[in-house]
């Protein structure tokens, strides 16, 4: 009896600490408060700029986010101030739940071999740098996994009225914050109703139609509020027009396998290499076949938010690409760790030590590339676009006549920050409709004879046909046409004072 005590003492000690790594690393990155960048920027305007009312309408700077999300935005503002804090709160409360949440689900269906999914969650580097990010990938996966903790308490004979009322109610609340949860809850739906009608228990039954009732309703109160403008905009259409599934899928194998890669991106730096990517795939699909043995009703919950998903790219309204696919990364390593934890128990069926070596070598291969990632990323954070500095270094040593130069894509985190710079946005050139090299050039020719100008990057992602280092392509052209005499660089800014005088 005290030797079991011991055990249970120790795996809720191993429970806490994965648990713990997972908070301690996000706050670590919130903390780091690096500057918006200008997907983050170009929402904040949004955000800051308007009333609850008109965030119902289309989103300026071709933005898109859940009428909740934003809402949540406004008011988070309203009472604590405008700044990255401030916005970047409640993705950061989503990301502290969805490692508390994968634990729940892990030690509730997983046992001790949740413990890896729940260390994997924690550590995962893109999971942690979006819990930072003014966008709604962290809120996504929140909800997610709160939907599916959910299910799973009213599956079996004898759940709770209160089981169905909390989803029901839950899943009102998701649809109108997270775009994602429709695709969760369509595959829950099913699932539980399915279940409910091979057991004939038709009572539950009635409370999965009524809950299906209520969401399809908010669904299509979303959907005419805002979710239509997204779903219609030709901008984002064709700019993702790469990310729909195509079909067959025969005939596009390069294409699944590329998304396959992107989505095992999101859980950590490797994992998209192809000697790892070929065996993560084979360990997923030893976990939903195990899962499957195991559990049939929690194994189609886990994996229809992926079918439910690819119906909707396969219709050209979901791209699955990169970070559009972070909702799904914890149902992704909660696959793996099922198939590890049924590797081991094949191995250990003929020799014990066997099987714990074979697990430890194959979890520590996977744990290895994120967490050296998560402690490199603890002790210096990644700082993304990091403008702050550069314009604190523009305020500090700009004279009077100077002019500033705001490069395209550095237009809106420039409007963002300039009042908390003290710079004169009026007097600023941005180049907002300059985009590209020949752009840049043209503008620079309009300059020639204006004296002291100060040019500032960031997000420069694209010049043409050059190589090496994008900023110092302009640099370089902006020699030609005048002196250097000053220049500060941040992580992914710069700043550059010439003197276009003749």
């Amino acid at each position: 009896m005290l030797k079991r005590l011991r055990s249970l003492h120790t795996l809720e000690f191993a429970w806490g600490l994965m648990i713990a790594f997972g908070i301690v690393l996000r706050l670590r990155q919130y903390f780091a408060n690096r500057s918006f960048w200008v997907d983050e920027a170009s929402l904040a305007l949004n955000i800051v700029h308007r009333t609850f009312g008109a965030l119902t309408q289309p989103l300026d700077y071709n933005q898109g986010a859940p009428i909740g999300f934003l809402f949540m935005e406004k008011f988070v503002i309203l009472i604590m101030g405008n700044n990255e804090y401030s916005l970047r709160l409640f993705p950061l409360i989503s990301g502290l739940l969805s490692v508390y949440l994968t634990y729940r689900i892990a030690a509730d269906r997983f046992g001790k071999s949740g413990l890896f999914a729940v260390l994997l969650v924690s550590i995962s580097g893109p999971l942690i740098y979006y819990s930072s990010e003014l966008k709604q990938y962290s809120s996504d996966v929140m909800f997610a996994l709160l939907l599916i903790y959910l299910s799973t308490r009213c599956l079996g004979e004898t759940p709770r009225a209160g089981n169905f009322i909390r989803l029901g109610a839950a899943g009102v609340l998701a649809m109108g914050v997270s775009h994602t949860s429709a695709f969760i809850l369509a595959g829950i739906g099913l699932v539980l109703a399915v279940e409910k009608l091979l057991k004939k228990a038709y009572s539950q039954l009635a409370w999965i139609l009524g809950m299906g009732a209520a969401w399809a309703l908010m669904l299509g109160m979303t959907y005419l509020v805002s979710l239509r403008h997204l779903i219609g905009s030709e901008y984002l259409k064709s700019y993702w027009l790469n990310h729909f599934m195509p079909l067959p899928p025969w005939d596009h194998f390069g294409w699944y396998k590329g998304a396959f890669s992107s989505l095992l991106a999101n859980i950590g730096p490797g994992f998209d290499q192809s000697y790892l990517a070929g065996g993560c795939f084979i360990l997923i699909l030893i976990g939903i076949v195990s899962l499957f043995l195991r559990n049939r009703e929690v194994a189609l919950l886990v994996i229809s938010p992926f079918l439910t998903v690819s119906i909707a790219s396969a219709l050209q309204r979901y791209p699955l690409s990169g970070r559009f696919m972070l909702f799904l990364v914890p149902f992704v390593i909660l696959l793996m760790a099922e198939g590890l934890a049924r590797i081991h128990s094949l191995f250990a069926g003929w020799n014990r030590k066997l099987g714990s070596l074979v697990y430890g070598a194959a979890a520590l291969i996977l744990l290895w590339a994120p967490g050296y990632d998560a402690f490199h990323n603890a002790v210096t954070p990644p700082m993304g676009e990091h403008i702050k500095p550069a314009l604190a270094y523009i305020q500090s040593n700009m004279q009077k006549d100077d002019m500033i130069y705001v490069y395209s894509s550095s237009v809106n985190p420039f409007r963002y920050y300039a009042a908390s710079y003290d710079l004169d946005t009026d007097n600023a050139i941005v180049a907002e409709n300059s985009s590209g090299v020949k752009g840049f050039m043209r503008d620079v020719k309009t300059l020639k004879g204006r004296g002291r100008i100060w040019f500032i990057f960031s997000h420069v992602i694209g010049c043409g046909d050059c190589e090496g280092d994008k900023v110092q392509f302009y640099v370089q052209s902006l020699d030609k046409y005048g002196a250097q005499e000053d220049s500060f660089n941040a992580p992914g800014a710069a700043v550059y004072l010439y003197n276009l005088n003749p």
